[in-house]
């Protein structure tokens, strides 16, 4: 079980970059194009936008979202948050209070912020019939990535080219991944 324990928590905390083969790419670029049809909502300033699925129970996209808030603070780049239900058994009622809630920036900032090992920081909704809707597409969506994983982000590069980047990436690597965005710094 320790084994199993420190697998995932590698992949959680060792970003994952695609190289991809034709068909990986095919998908990639397919979840990148249905992006922007999602249930997300959107932090930051910038037109350099980076699409990130996450799940409020996930280590890993804890840790990101707080590598993430200089560059959204900055205004450098602006975050479209896709919430999914993936983790564990109160995600989705996690994921249904932050896509509910009448600001969703700041349910989620209450969710990272009170974070706890293997649990998210928000109470449980009840998610309604649209909402519940919703994360199911989202986690649908993801699930069309070779390997669906959280957190994952997609963005266009400055060339157009879907990119996909997988786990959690400190401030210095984000640095290095965000230089490949149209009007980066």
């Amino acid at each position: 079980m320790k084994s199993l324990t420190a697998f995932i928590a590698a992949l959680l905390f060792f970003p994952i970059t695609w190289a991809a083969p034709q068909e990986t790419r095919s998908a990639v670029d397919q979840v990148l194009a249905q992006a922007p049809k999602t249930a997300w909502f959107s932090e930051g300033q910038s037109k350099r936008i980076v699409y990130v699925f996450f799940d409020p129970n996930c280590a890993g996209c804890n840790f990101l979202y707080k590598s993430l808030r200089s560059f959204v603070q900055s205004g450098q780049v602006s975050i479209r948050w896709i919430p999914v239900a993936v983790v564990n058994e109160t995600s989705l009622g996690k994921a249904a209070a932050i896509l509910q809630a009448k600001d969703p920036i700041a349910a989620l900032a209450r969710n990272e912020e009170h974070y706890q090992m293997e649990n998210g920081g928000i109470e449980e909704d009840i998610p309604d019939a649209v909402t519940e809707q919703r994360l199911h597409a989202n986690t649908r969506l993801l699930s069309e990535l070779p390997v669906p994983v959280v957190p994952t982000m997609v963005f266009a590069d400055r060339n157009g080219n879907a990119v996909l980047i997988q786990g959690a990436l400190s401030p210095l690597a984000l640095r290095k991944v965000f230089a490949q965005l149209p009007g980066a710094y």
